[in-house]
């Protein structure tokens, strides 16, 4: 996937698609990304944590 990261598009639907799968699967190329593009590495690395929070499992009311 990190072959992928080529424009700005590939680049948000790259992070969207790392960042909804579990960390463990990916965590290899998480780090290869942190070298080659640090800005979707911290983009997979917040979704991660918003996804893993009490914040995402909120209901509306």
């Amino acid at each position: 996937m990190l072959s992928l990261l080529v424009d700005d598009d590939a680049r948000q639907w790259a992070a969207y698609i790392i960042g909804t799968q579990d960390q463990q699967r990916y965590i290899y190329e998480i780090e290869e990304l942190k070298t080659r593009d640090p800005e979707v590495y911290f983009a997979v690395t917040v979704l991660w944590k918003i996804m893993t929070s009490w914040i995402y499992k909120l209901g509306e009311y």
